[in-house]
């Protein structure tokens, strides 16, 4: 019995929200701006990548990726290391005035398993067939 790899679906067969869903913004202005920032503060502190890396106790492919905008950090990721750099986080967004419209209104996908509303929500019916108060 011979094994085969698998067959990469066709893109002819995806429906396009399949497609749409494969779809990566990264990197984009707001991580790209993140990440200049980073630098700055880092350089700015005589610090290598190595050592922020050591010191926030993450890898420094890490670093790297962070400031080159290739990955969409966490919060608490950016948190530790904004402590380590002895900055706020309101000192590392200070120059960013960007921002990012959901998809509902014609925004990118944020990630490939992201949930999308296709239509505007609807007011919920109550069992009575009137709309729940406080939904018109």
């Amino acid at each position: 019995m011979s094994r085969t790899a698998p067959q990469k679906k066709d893109a002819a067969n995806e429906s396009p929200v399949q497609r749409r869903r494969k779809v990566r913004h990264i990197p984009n202005t707001i991580t790209q701006a993140i990440g200049k920032n980073l630098r700055h503060f880092r350089e700015q502190r005589g610090m290598t990548q190595l050592e922020l890396a050591m010191t926030a106790e993450v890898e420094r492919t890490r670093i790297s990726k962070l400031e080159l905008g290739l990955v969409n950090p966490s919060v608490l990721t950016v948190a530790t290391i904004c402590h380590v750099l002895g900055i706020t986080l309101a000192d590392l967004f200070a120059d960013i005035r960007l921002a990012h419209p959901p998809t509902t209104e014609g925004g990118p996908l944020r990630r490939a398993n992201q949930a999308v509303l296709d239509k505007k929500p609807q007011a919920r019916q109550s069992a009575k067939g009137r709309p729940k108060a406080g939904t018109t």
